[in-house]
Formats: C-alpha cells, sequence, structure tokens
C-alpha cells in the first residue's frame, strides 16, 4: 500500500473508493501519506508508534482500481508488421502462457489513498486531523468522503464541535465548515500548539461544526397531530371534533392550569412521553392531561418492536395525546448500542444480554431532541419506582439536557398496582391489552423479549410455555441441526452466510433463525439497582448467536493478557449499562479500550444450532493467534519441550523463596518444653 501508483502500472480506472475504520495492517500506509504531507507542510509529523496507539480513532479511503502492466499496453503504433504465419505461432505460444501472465497483464489492486482521524479535548470538542489525500488522485472527492464519516462518528461520541486548523479554508467551507477567528477559539484548542516550531509564524485557520444541530431524521418520520383523528367519546363521524379538538385541549390546558394552586405541581406547558402503547403509559397520557393540566406530545421508538406502530400512534392520539411521534430507530439501535454491546462482551450476572437497558439510553436521547424541536419543558417515562428503567431514562435526560423537569408518575400516583390502572383506563375510556387474566408485562425490542410478572412472580411454578413470544421450546424444536457462518470486520458483524447485511436486517434473520431451534431462552432472578430481587424470563436468540460467534472469534485472535483483562472491563461495562450510566466518561473511556481489541477480531466463525445449543463448529481469521505445529500433540519441530523448564523455575521463583523462609524460620523456631 503506498501513495503512488507502482512503476508498473498505469492506472486504467479506478473502481470503486470505501471509506472504513482502520486496522492494522492500513498503519504503514497512514505513515507514508501523513509523512508525504508533512514535508509539504500540510500536516505535522506524526510517528508510527503514535498512529498504532491512535488507530481506533483513524479512518481510510481504500480504493479499488484495475491496472495493467506496462509492458502489455498497445504501442502507438500497435500494427503487427510480421508475416502472417509469424503472428499466428505467436499467438499460440501465447495461448499456452495465458494463466501464466495473467496476473502481471490485469491486476486489481486494493490500496489506501486517504486518512483521517479524531483527537479528543474534551467531552465537548473534538479535532479531525491528520486528513491526507494521495497526491495521486487529489481531486476525486476523496477528501469529502473521509470528512463526512468522520463528522458522522464525532456526532456518535456525542462531541458537541468538531474543529481543524488548516490552509484549506475553502474545502473545510465546502463540507460544512465555517471559520473562526483565533482569539474566539476555546484555549484548548491550542493546548497541542506549544510544542509547534512554526507556532510564532502559524498561518492555519480555525474551521469548526457545531454537531447538536436536531437530527434530521425526526423531520422525515412519522408524525400525526390530534387533527386527524377524532377524540375519546366522540363519534367518528362528527365532521368538525377531529379539526376542533387540539383547539379544545389548548383551552381545557390553560383552564387547568389556572385552576392549579401554587406548588401543587410542577407548572409544565408541554410534555413528552416515551410511549409504548402498553398499560403503564396509555393510562399516564390522560393522567398527566389531568393532573398537570399540559400538552402532550408522544414519542414511540421502532427499536423492533412487533408492534402494530400504525395503531399505537392512532391509540396516542385517542388517548388525548396532541401529537404522536414513531422514528424508526432500528439501525442505529444495531450499529450504534447493540454492537459496541457485542464487542464489549458485557453480561449482567452470567445470563442477562441487556436488552431493555441497552435501548434506553436511545430512546432518552430522542426524547430530549424532541423536546427541544417542540419546545417542551418537560419529558415524562413510565417506569415503576421499584424498577430499574426510571434510573436508566432519568440519567439520559440529566446527561443531555439537565434542565428539563421529569415526570414520573408511578413516584407520584395513588394507583397501587395494574389492576388499579386498568379500573383507570377503563374509566378514561383506554383500550389496553392487559386483563386481570393476562397480567404479563413484556419488553421487547430487535435484541430481545422479557417477560416480567403474573405467575413468574412465584418461583416454585415453571413459566407456561404459552407465554413465550417468539421462541419455541428445545424440545420442541427442529430435529436436524443448522448451521450459519457470520463474517465480523472489526469485532462487527457484517456477513452472514456470504451475504452482506444490515445491522438490523442481521439481527432480524438471527432471530428467527435462532427462534426455531429454541435458542436464547434464560430464566434468571437479577439483582436490580435500587436492591430488590425480580424473576424474569428472557428470549434473546439472536443475541445468543452473535455473542456465540464473537466470542469464538475473540478465542483466537486476541492475546491471553487483553483476552483476560477484556473480562474485567466485561464486567464493568456491564455493570454501566444495567444501571443506565450509558452517557458517562466512563463507559466512553471503556469504549475506547474495547475498539482496540478489536482491530484484530475479524475473520469467520461457522456455528451448528440444535435444540437450544450453539457450538461453534469453524472458525478462521486472518490475523489468527493460534497455531496449529505449536498446539498439536503429535509430533512437532516447533515446540521444545526443554524450554519449559527453564520457565517453570522462574515462574515459581516467589514461591520457592516464600518456602525457603518458612523451612528457616521453622528450624529456628524455639522448641516447645514438653
Amino acid at each position: 500500500m503506498g501513495l503512488r501508483a507502482p512503476e508498473l502500472f498505469s492506472i486504467t480506472r479506478p473502481v470503486n473508493i470505501q471509506i472504513r475504520p482502520a486496522i492494522l495492517e492500513d498503519v504503514p500506509a497512514i505513515v507514508e501519506l501523513v509523512a508525504a504531507n508533512a514535508r509539504k507542510g500540510g500536516l505535522l509529523p506524526r510517528s508510527e508508534a503514535s498512529i498504532r496507539a491512535a488507530l481506533h480513532n483513524f479512518s481510510v479511503a481504500i480504493m479499488e482500481e484495475e491496472a495493467r502492466s506496462k509492458s502489455q499496453e498497445p504501442r502507438p503504433d500497435n500494427t503487427d508488421q510480421r508475416a502472417p504465419e509469424t503472428q499466428a505461432s505467436s499467438q499460440e505460444s501465447g495461448a499456452e502462457n495465458v494463466n501464466d501472465n495473467l496476473k502481471s497483464k490485469i491486476q486489481n489492486l486494493q490500496r489506501v489513498v486517504g486518512c483521517g482521524s479524531l483527537l479528543p479535548m474534551n467531552t465537548t470538542l473534538v479535532e479531525l486531523r491528520s486528513l491526507a489525500v494521495d497526491e495521486t488522485i487529489r481531486g476525486a472527492g476523496i477528501g469529502q468522503k473521509l470528512v463526512a464519516p468522520l463528522v458522522e462518528e464525532a456526532k456518535r461520541r456525542k462531541f458537541g464541535t468538531i474543529f481543524a486548523l488548516t490552509r484549506a479554508v475553502s474545502f473545510f467551507v465546502k463540507c460544512g465548515f465555517t471559520i473562526t477567528p483565533k482569539e474566539q477559539f476555546p484555549e484548548k484548542v491550542w493546548r497541542d500548539c506549544v510544542a509547534c516550531p512554526m507556532l510564532a509564524n502559524c498561518d492555519e485557520i480555525a474551521v469548526t461544526m457545531s454537531l447538536t444541530e436536531q437530527s434530521a431524521s425526526i423531520s422525515q418520520t412519522s408524525i400525526i397531530t390530534a387533527q386527524a383523528i377524532p377524540v375519546i367519546g366522540k363519534a367518528k363521524d362528527s365532521a368538525n371534533l377531529a379539526i376542533t379538538a387540539p383547539s379544545t385541549a389548548t383551552a381545557e390546558t390553560k383552564t387547568d392550569t389556572r385552576k392549579r394552586k401554587n406548588g401543587e405541581k410542577a407548572s409544565v406547558n408541554k410534555v413528552v412521553l416515551a410511549y409504548s402503547g402498553g398499560l403503564d403509559t396509555s393510562v399516564i397520557v390522560p393522567w398527566l392531561r389531568e393532573n398537570y393540566g399540559c400538552e402532550v406530545i408522544c414519542f414511540t421508538a421502532d427499536i423492533g418492536q412487533s408492534d402494530n406502530l400504525d395503531e399505537v400512534q392512532k391509540k396516542a392520539l385517542k388517548s388525548g395525546a396532541s401529537k404522536s411521534i414513531v422514528l424508526d430507530l432500528r439501525d442505529e439501535f444495531a450499529k450504534e448500542y447493540l454492537f459496541p454491546l457485542v464487542q464489549s462482551g458485557a453480561i449482567y450476572e452470567n445470563k442477562y444480554l441487556l436488552g431493555a437497558a441497552i435501548a434506553r439510553p436511545l430512546i432518552a436521547k430522542y426524547q430530549v431532541e424532541i423536546a427541544a424541536q417542540e419546545g417542551a419543558d418537560a419529558v415524562a417515562h413510565g417506569a415503576t419506582g421499584k424498577g430499574n428503567d426510571q434510573v436508566r431514562f432519568e440519567l439520559g435526560y440529566f446527561a443531555l439536557n439537565p434542565r428539563l423537569k421529569v415526570i414520573a408518575p408511578w413516584r407520584e400516583w395513588q394507583f397501587k398496582g395494574r389492576e388499579d390502572l386498568l379500573k383507570y383506563a377503563k374509566l378514561k375510556g383506554v383500550t389496553v391489552a392487559q386483563s386481570p387474566t393476562n397480567v404479563y408485562t413484556r419488553d421487547e425490542n430487535l435484541w430481545h423479549v422479557m417477560h416480567e410478572g403474573g405467575d413468574l412472580e412465584n418461583l416454585d411454578s415453571e413459566p407456561d410455555d404459552k407465554m413465550f413470544h417468539f421462541t419455541i421450546s428445545p424440545e420442541d424444536a427442529l430435529d436436524k441441526p443448522e448451521f450459519v457462518e457470520i463474517d465480523f470486520i472489526n469485532g462487527v458483524p457484517k456477513r452472514l452466510n456470504g451475504k452482506g447485511m444490515g445491522g438490523a436486517d442481521l439481527i432480524n434473520f438471527l432471530n428467527q433463525l435462532g427462534a426455531k431451534h429454541g435458542i436464547g431462552r434464560v430464566d434468571l432472578v437479577q439483582n436490580r439497582l435500587i436492591g430488590l430481587k425480580t424473576h424474569s424470563v428472557v428470549e434473546t436468540p439472536g443475541g445468543s448467536i452473535l455473542r456465540a460467534a464473537h466470542m469464538a472469534l475473540e478465542e483466537i485472535t486476541l492475546d491471553r493478557d487483553t483476552a483476560h483483562y477484556k473480562q474485567q472491563i466485561a464486567l464493568k461495562y456491564a455493570d454501566l449499562v444495567y444501571n443506565g450510566q450509558w452517557f458517562t466518561p466512563l463507559r466512553d473511556a471503556l469504549q475506547a479500550f474495547v475498539a482496540v481489541t478489536q482491530r484484530d477480531v475479524t475473520g469467520s466463525v461457522k456455528l451448528k444450532l440444535y435444540k437450544g445449543n450453539i457450538t461453534p463448529v469453524g472458525r478462521q481469521a486472518k490475523y489468527s493467534l493460534y497455531r496449529e505445529d505449536l498446539a498439536t500433540f503429535m509430533r512437532d519441530d516447533a515446540f521444545d519441550h526443554k524450554d519449559a523448564a527453564g520457565f517453570i523455575r522462574l515462574y515459581g521463583l516467589p514461591m520457592r523463596v516464600k518456602s525457603q523462609v518458612d523451612l528457616d524460620r521453622a528450624a529456628f523456631a524455639p522448641q516447645a518444653i514438653s
């Protein structure tokens, strides 16, 4: 991988340019790219060691190109002047050697033609640096193709501002940056400049981009207002009711607000409710209007649940919400939350794959964004005072906008249990799926289905098989095993059985595959954050398969010390996710450690699925540390068994010294007088 096309070849046409995270084999090319730009004064030089240390922050542009041997290129005058019989003889001879010469005539080359990286300054500020492009293909738009994913990565990491120091101001302006005078720029930007030999004569300009604008995805989602649907208790054929419902609600809100006594409730004008359409949140909509006199906007995150979300929207509006917003977050959930979770190896109390906990930060994030867009001054959730979700939601709100008021109805209302909620729902005309005979509480998303309540509260009874929502029992699973092969790149699953798939689609496929083989059922009693123990049954078929495959690949790509230390990190990572501490510096720091460990976790794993079991039956990786010639019990010449004696003697030195001291102590100890 070099900066220039090799002298032997001339590029005939570029085939494709792809941007991806850097891997170890890219380091020499990155070093060469940065050095070439540094020689021209475009960048500060960076050592190979510094690039390796920050490799998880680098992205590279890869160009696939078709190259032709110069020796085979047509000459300006390619007319063959030889006699016909000579030409025929030459053609026959060439045909015999075509296989030998094919690789030297036409080759598909892959090379690194650009790079760029991020350098965090603090929790809100990040620098875009080391942006370099192969000078032989400048003008092909590679720089802009590199900047865009680096900006998106900075957004993903929750930085508020990205900046660069550059002479190529017009280029960055095209990329959406704005010029910022140095005297107005944060001091921390210049902390690396102190040691620069060109500081006194620096002619670089600071350019910045704010990363805190509202997410474009919100404007592209399904948003329904109360004007589109009649309110509860009104005839559907009443032509004016659907149109006048919003203004009526507004009038009621103002009247209720005027009637309130000062200090009785926090003053709230508009609240964004995390709305699922289940019993709790369905009841909360009329309760909020009745007790706070505020406008209620229902937000539903589509993270893979099986609910009919069109009906959920209509139900929200019939319950009294002024607006219902549904966002399709399935791919973001998979790529930005579930796959990092898989990479970390986190599992709570040896059983729970954190399906509910990992979803709450994403929901909270968009609640806060919608609140800003809609001018809401409060957010609300339906988590109980006994559960973990109240902590997870509210820590997310605090981290993203601590100025928002938080309403947690379960900590305020007088209802004692779900029987009371059912009565209130009936009183308010709210239709719910739960009944006194169907009291299971379910949390479902792309990753799992969790069941709680009902007869699960009695630990002496086996869960009813009818309760299970997705998987069949292992006893009833197929009698024939099925095999699946998963390809990973840097610890992220990319292909199933050789077919590339997006994040949500990949997990969905594995869910269906695992479900029919009885994969992923777990019965657990978990320790909640507030100290209670609760009994749950969880179905995580796709997640269980991915975890097994990822672990199998790490077994051959991570060295012993890294693998063992990563197990400790996984325990803490699991606690952070379970306890709602996703948006914390510690979680970010652990994620950075995990990212480094995943550099070589690239390869494929073949699994056998059979009656609830997942068994690795094949694995391979380009950077595998497994050596058959060293591990074999058959005759081998690669390992000298005599070396073990010296190793054991040195390894046991502390124990031998301690034992000798104990023996000496015993020899000189006073003898007991009989």
